[in-house]
């Protein structure tokens, strides 16, 4: 047996439902007790001025006069009653001779009456009830006066709405509730269908997802936003699994051969001189590991915004000339040619060590992996709201099957397998390019080679 209240989904429907029936019962009410209270007025007011008018005809013609007029009213169409008896309750004169009705009378404030009539068949039968309401008057004393009229029909009418009132409340509950059990169990199936997959997921089947449906609710964009959650979580987890493979085997060679280097070192009998040159040797792949690690930890923070970079606003034009000095005395060792591009001061915020750091890496790369006598650009143009800094190069540039994986983490091509990097430098600009929300592109130079676009906003 569900237990429907355990539902949001049902509590919510069924509070709705009260809420909504109370309102309508309120207003219905309202106006039930308007109506009814406009009507009494209406009703008492017409019998006053009735009142008014047979006591005028009192004053001028006694009480011969009144019962001649009692006597006419009662004989002619009139929606008024009219009863007039003497200090002993005889009947006197008017068109309600049935003096035992009133034994049953209720008297009101300010002169009002209420009395009821029961009109019988041969038989004995009540056929039907009527209702009066009117204004009792005593004149001079001596006689009993009562002006009423039929409220029958208005009786039937106010006890026909209520009864309309709660029957048609007590449908609304019935039907909301009908409908929230309805929903309630739709959104049950797709609850229960949530949890059996987090369970398949939780064991272990990564591979599983949330179901969805066409509906575009609340429930299917939380299935749509967790499955898209899972496919990062996947990806994620596949990319670290390619990155502990490409750590190990990127670092098995700086460590195989500083093992070499120090076994050879001991078994042969070395000098002063072959003591430093080894030790040498091992400081150099030490640092590429180190490196390597450098590389990796300030990807990660980056990416995962664990520390908190602060922004700054940079000269671009001063930066890069700035890196060109560091890189130039590199660049002429290996025939390398190092233009810069930028001829006016601009300005952008961002973090400066991020932004110098990527350009380095491009440099890097052009210098490392392009051809002798290379000539590498670096320049950079204000484009309004962004500052575009490029970085290109005449080498062998990247297919374009390569230019989306070259961007992840130790990714090298085969034609550079040999060279000597870390598979990281692409891979930092691309967070240095997260971090500050812009555009990285891997194009095409003519004839050859490769042109590397940052598009960074300005502010």
């Amino acid at each position: 047996m569900i237990d429907l209240f355990r539902l949001t989904s049902f509590r919510i429907i069924f509070i709705y439902i009260i809420l909504l029936v109370l309102s309508i019962s309120l207003v219905a009410f309202f106006l039930y007790w308007s109506t009814s209270r406009d009507f009494q007025a209406k009703v008492d007011n017409e019998i006053i001025q009735e009142s008014i008018r047979l006591s005028q005809v009192h004053k001028r013609y006694k009480e011969v006069g009144l019962i001649r007029e009692i006597q006419y009213l009662s004989r002619t169409p009139n929606p008024n009653l009219y009863i007039l008896r003497d200090s002993n309750n005889k009947f006197i004169a008017g068109n309600f001779s049935d003096t035992d009705s009133l034994w049953n009378l209720t008297r009101l404030e300010k002169g009002g009456v209420l009395f009821s009539f029961e009109k019988k068949n041969v038989d004995g039968d009540i056929i039907r009830k009527y209702y009066f309401r009117g204004k009792e008057f005593i004149v001079r004393n001596k006689y009993n006066l009562i002006v009423a009229r039929d409220v029958s029909y208005e009786n039937y009418l106010k006890d026909r709405f209520f009864n309309t009132i709660l029957s048609t409340s007590l449908l609304i509950i019935f039907l909301g509730l009908l409908g929230g059990y309805v929903l309630s169990r739709n959104f049950l199936n797709r609850i229960s269908a949530i949890n059996k997959t987090s369970l398949e997921i939780m064991d272990g089947d990564l591979s599983m997802r949330l179901p969805t449906s066409s509906n575009n609710d609340e429930l299917n964009q939380l299935s749509l936003n967790l499955n898209n959650m899972l496919d990062r979580l996947n990806r994620l987890m596949v990319g670290m699994k390619d990155v502990s493979d490409n750590i190990a085997h990127d670092l098995r060679t700086p460590l195989n051969k500083i093992r070499t280097n120090l076994e050879v070192t001991l078994m042969s009998n070395p000098n002063t001189e072959s003591y430093r040159e080894t030790i040498k040797e091992v400081i150099d792949d030490v640092d590429q590991v180190i490196n390597t690690f450098n590389s990796l930890l300030a990807i990660s923070r980056v990416d995962s915004g664990s520390v908190s970079l602060k922004k700054e606003k940079i000269n671009i034009r001063n930066l890069i000339e700035d890196i060109i000095d560091l890189w130039e005395p590199l660049a002429e060792e290996k025939g390398v040619t190092l233009n810069n591009e930028c001829h006016a001061d601009m300005y952008l915020e961002g973090n400066k060590n991020l932004l110098s750091q990527a350009i380095s890496n491009l440099i890097d790369n052009s210098i490392k992996y392009g051809n002798d006598k290379n000539i590498v650009n670096i320049g950079s143009q204000d484009n309004k709201d962004n500052i575009v800094i490029w970085v290109s190069d005449k080498g062998p540039g990247i297919q374009d099957s390569d230019k989306e994986k070259v961007l992840d983490r130790f990714t090298r091509l085969d034609t550079s397998r040999n060279t000597s990097g870390t598979g990281l430098g692409l891979s930092l600009v691309a967070s240095m390019i997260k971090f500050h929300k812009g555009d990285l592109e891997l194009l095409d130079a003519k004839p050859k080679g490769l042109i590397v676009k940052l598009q960074i906003p300005s502010s």
